[in-house]
């Protein structure tokens, strides 16, 4: 906000740690320039609203936050590490992540941001629960003794220009220890131009965390904002959030090498750019006419501008930044620019139309500068508007030959670990949530820029209005291969389907050949000639793939290739990721399957039902493998003849996105009493609190003021078999010890915790150091059928193709009518 000096930086481990209350406040109430620092991008956790999983995942949490902030008003950083699941230990967390690297990127952030406060929201130790949290805690408390160290990763001065900051005081979030509160603030207030709290306005944030089962109501009333102190190298010991800092804009650190304030104070227009900053806020409250503000603004960026030296820090940039934005509202000025298209491809034409809009009562002239340029025709011309007047000009395009496909800085390239891979080549974007995007119009008067604007498509749509589309650059011919995965039985010589879509980017013809490389050995498929006149044109094309004799248990891959009559090859997909909530992104995947070859003996059935729950790409990989794998809809989970399936499976937390499954859940039971078999995947409290169950059992265990689940994070934890005898593990696949071999992200979760007798445990399971898990996979007998439940994670472990959890799911499908586990 124009005229303070107040920054805060908000530390956490994942994108639902963050306290939206307290950057709500800071923000919109104290004027603060205010930060959220995640670890990671959440990548590890359920999907509740599509398919998505691991880095799509992140992708759509990254843009949730982004939602969230731009009601609150804060910034948005991540470290590089990437969400490898649960952790119960600090420890087990610094298995996967190198500690020294994030703290390193945490301290970055920290330089970069240069804020006068810390505010972490964990403590660091084994009370914050999940070790990813307790990382965060100990990363921030850290960060803070050592961000000011100019001995202390030297490199970030000599690489980034990043100078050691020292920050003035360290918070932690009380919300979950209130005893610990030094400082309460109200979230309850009004902010008057919202009309809503700002406990109201976080929480409509908060909503914005679809993917993550988020959904909070917007309660009035008072709304308490708990904070402590830990550290205060102020000496002021306590009072409010920024007693003992200097918070005037006389105290800013323009220099950026001298103290805070040193260099501003010294400029002898200083108090002169202070006084017309207050006036122009007294003209706006005065409401006297908004020219006269404005004038003051122009006049108190000019002489900012002039009596600062040329050192760009962070408090400059943002400071100027509002007064010009202060000054564009004032003027009445809109700029807007859109393209003739949103998915180009390398070498194409592109014309770029932009507007200016004059509102005001002055007349305004900027000159237009396309990113990234260079342009084949334009800028035509200067723009020039008076009062009420709307000019406009266009610039056309051609995408560079050779142009990679448009997708996130931080997807570029392979991870290291549980590390992203930041390209060098973007070292200016690392830390932020995404670079910029791939076209853009500055708006310059003279040599200042008045706006940055995005290049988006503007099409209507008859039902929705206007709709904006951001420009993303795709292969002239995009390949995409499904299945992505695919278990293979080594005793199968049954042929398999390869489909594989081609969509064309260009807007010129392009004719070629689309040919699928097996491995060695295997027998070839004949390739198939393409022919696109028009963008947008797709086709699909499907390969019958056939093993050869003796297929051995192993790892192969397959590739699409698709070559154009000059010569021109492409073998890379692109997915976007798009929800209403959010802002659409593009992602690129090599057009690959692997196979995985195993000994897997499938049941002979003829019809299994499958109900899906949240993120659960299970029917999928089962089809592939050669199941019979039918999705149950609400009619028939309603009133269809549930006698016809040999086996109806119910997807992981489907109880919670299936209404149709909750109302005729006693359909179900009674399918299973007459001889069905019903297999039921993880699924979260309410199924037991609810009752869905046949016979009682429990799934959540309160903890101190928590409620959790049994659950093991270690992906390669020994498992002990209870019944060596139980058909679930001998038929028609013996499960062994080499089934439990490379399982990922973790064994399973919200196991069963307490259960009736008439159940029984199969499995035993646990992490290090704790107490042995049973409830991973329970069996009864319900009448004549068989009802199951399991926590074992097949919604992860069969999309990755791990073949053992394939054997074992099979032994499931296998107990039918009148088996009993």
């Amino acid at each position: 906000m124009v005229g303070h000096y107040k920054r805060v930086l908000v530390i956490g481990a994942h994108p639902d740690d963050e306290d939206t209350d307290l950057l709500t406040v800071l923000v919109r109430q104290m004027g603060a320039e205010a930060a959220y620092l995640s670890l990671n991008r959440g990548e590890g956790g359920q999907n509740l609203i599509g398919p998505e999983l691991g880095e799509e995942l992140g992708v759509i949490r990254t843009e949730e936050l982004l939602a969230a902030r731009r009601l609150d008003g804060a910034q948005q950083f991540f470290t590089r590490a990437y969400d490898f699941g649960f952790s119960k230990t600090l420890a087990e967390t610094w298995q996967h992540w190198p500690q020294d690297s994030i703290l390193k990127d945490v301290v970055r952030i920290v330089r970069r941001f240069r804020p006068q406060i810390i505010v972490a929201i964990f403590s660091g130790t084994p009370i914050d629960g999940h070790g990813q949290h307790q990382a965060a805690g100990w990363a921030a408390k850290e960060a803070f003794e050592v961000a000011g160290d100019s001995a202390r990763f030297p490199e970030l001065l000599t690489e980034e220009a990043l100078r050691p900051w020292r920050v003035s005081k360290l918070y932690r979030s009380a919300r979950f220890d209130t005893a610990a509160t030094t400082l309460t603030m109200d979230g309850g207030a009004l902010d008057e131009v919202v009309g809503q709290s700002y406990h109201q306005i976080a929480m409509r944030g908060r909503s914005l965390h679809r993917s993550q089962d988020m959904g909070r109501l917007q309660t009035m009333g008072p709304a308490s904002i708990r904070v402590a102190l830990l550290e205060d190298r102020t000496g002021t010991g306590g009072g409010g959030l920024f007693t003992g800092i200097d918070t005037t804009v006389a105290a800013l650190p323009w220099g950026g090498d001298g103290p805070p304030g040193d260099v501003f104070r010294k400029a002898s227009g200083a108090a002169a750019v202070i006084t017309l900053l207050d006036s122009a806020e007294a003209k706006l409250g005065l409401n006297l006419p908004r020219g006269q503000a404005r004038v003051a603004l122009d006049r108190a960026l000019a002489s900012l501008e002039a009596y600062v030296d040329n050192t760009v820090t962070i408090e400059r940039t943002q400071q100027l930044e509002h007064i010009r934005n202060a000054r564009k509202i004032l003027r009445g000025v809109l700029y807007d620019a859109f393209a003739d298209a949103d998915r180009v491809a390398p070498g194409q034409l592109v014309r770029v139309n932009y507007s200016l809009w004059n509102t005001g009562t002055a007349p305004i002239s900027v000159t237009p500068d396309f990113e990234p340029g260079p342009t084949v025709a334009g800028p035509e011309r200067s723009l020039a508007a008076g009062p009420g007047a709307l000019d406009t000009g266009s610039v056309v395009w051609r995408v560079p030959e050779g142009s990679p496909p448009s997708q996130p800085y931080y997807l570029t390239r392979p991870r290291s670990g549980d590390l992203y891979t930041w390209p060098t080549s973007m070292r200016a974007y690392w830390g932020v949530p995404f670079e910029p995007s791939v076209a853009r119009v500055r708006f310059l008067e003279g040599n200042r820029l008045e706006e940055d604007v995005e290049v988006t498509r503007r099409t209507n749509d008859q039902a929705q209005g206007e709709i904006r589309r951001p420009v993303f650059i795709v292969p002239r011919v995009a390949v995409t291969l499904e299945p992505e995965m695919l278990v293979w039985p080594t005793s199968s010589v049954t042929p398999r389907t390869f489909t594989v879509t081609l969509t064309h980017g260009a807007k010129d013809t392009t004719e070629g050949t689309l040919r699928l490389d097996l491995p060695p050995g295997w027998p070839p498929v004949a390739p198939v000639a393409f022919v696109f006149t028009r963008p947008g044109e797709e086709r699909t094309v499907t390969f019958s793939v056939r093993p050869p004799p003796g297929l051995r248990a192993g790892t192969l891959r397959v590739r699409a290739l698709a070559t154009d009559s000059r010569g021109r090859a492409d073998s890379l997909g692109v997915e976007v990721i798009d929800y209403p909530h959010i802002r659409p992104h593009q992602l690129v995947k090599p057009a690959e399957s692997s196979i995985r070859a195993t000994p897997l003996v499938l049941p002979r059935l003829s019809k299994v039902g499958y109900v899906r729950g949240a993120a659960d790409r299970v029917p999928e990989a089962l089809q592939e493998v050669g199941l019979p794998i039918v999705i149950l809809d609400k009619a028939t989970l309603e009133r269809g003849n549930l006698a016809q399936y040999e086996a109806i499976v119910i997807g992981s937390r489907a109880y919670e996105t299936d209404t149709a499954l909750v109302l005729h859940n006693d359909r179900l039971l009674a399918y299973a009493r007459a001889g069905g078999l019903v297999i039921v995947q993880y699924q979260q409290f309410q199924f037991s609190d609810e009752g869905y169950a046949p016979y009682p059992l429990t799934i959540g265990v309160q903890r101190g003021l928590f409620r959790s689940h049994d659950r093991v994070t270690d992906e390669n934890a020994k498992v002990t078999v209870l019944n060596a005898t139980s058909g679930v593990l001998n038929a028609p696949n013996r499960i062994g010890k080499d089934d439990w071999e490379g399982w990922v992200q973790e064994r399973g979760l919200y196991f069963a915790h307490t259960w009736d007798q008439r159940y029984r445990p199969l499995l035993e399971m646990h992490d290090p150091g704790e107490d042995p898990l049973r409830g991973s996979l329970l069996v009864a007998r319900v009448g004549k059928g068989t009802w199951v439940y399991t926590g074992l994670s097949f919604f992860r472990q069969l999309p990755a193709g791990v073949p053992g959890a394939f054997r074992l799911f099979a032994n499931l499908l296998a107990l039918g009518r009148t088996a009993g586990g």
